[in-house]
């Protein structure tokens, strides 16, 4: 997704976990405003974090740090083991221990996504579908969002599954999934558009009315 100099610096915050802007130039071959310019829009971006890190006497220091969504930039095996443990406990017969944790999964998913949009606004549809969306990209779905409001409808495309390993195995994230909008907005929900079918996002068209 990155490359050039802002690949340099996530790839420099990844190895590091923190470091500020002077340690980044004394490393990097760039200029300090450069350095600056970039960190704050990778900032603005969600990829990385500030944080002020207090290591002796005087004012903490100034130090950035990789977010969930910018480690998700990076290749991981973990939804590889996740397949494997599936298969390994359907395997055993493990089926209900399975649902089972893919709904307490999903409730937790529920529970956030509430406090978040409720902390946002309690009416203002623009202000909770935003908190959604930030969620989602912490997550990983590379969300768009379409708020239509002479028919009170809101377009959700969710354009990466983040998922993608485990819905080889089971489909269960995928049922889980519609029914976490239809939760979360007490509407009527229709999947228009599915990755697992082939299609290149999972699309989901909500009605807010009841919301």
């Amino acid at each position: 997704m990155f490359t050039g100099s802002k690949k340099e610096l996530l790839d420099l915050i990844k190895r590091e976990g923190a470091i500020s802007i002077d340690d980044a130039v004394d490393v990097v071959e760039l200029a300090k405003t450069t350095v600056r310019e970039h960190f704050l829009q990778l900032e603005r971006d969600g990829y990385i974090k500030r944080d002020y890190v207090r290591s002796g006497p005087g004012r903490p220091s100034l130090q950035y740090q990789m977010t969930q969504k910018g480690n998700n930039l990076y290749p991981s095996y973990e939804s590889v083991m996740m397949r494997e443990l599936l298969k390994y406990l359907k395997s055993n017969g493990d089926d209900e221990t399975i649902e089972d944790f893919f709904q307490a999964f999903w409730d937790k998913r529920i529970e956030k996504a509430r406090r978040s949009m409720d902390e946002a606004s309690e009416t203002d549809s623009y202000s909770r579908a935003e908190a959604l969306k930030k969620m989602l990209e912490e997550e990983g779905f590379m969300p768009e969002f379409n708020i239509d409001e002479e028919s009170e409808a809101l377009t959700v495309k969710e354009c990466n599954c983040p998922f993608s390993e485990v819905v080889k195995e089971t489909k269960l994230p995928c049922k889980l999934e519609a029914m976490f909008y239809k939760k979360l907005f007490q509407g009527d929900v229709e999947r228009t558009s599915y990755i697992a079918d082939g299609d290149f996002s999972c699309t989901y068209d909500i009605s807010l009315k009841a919301s």
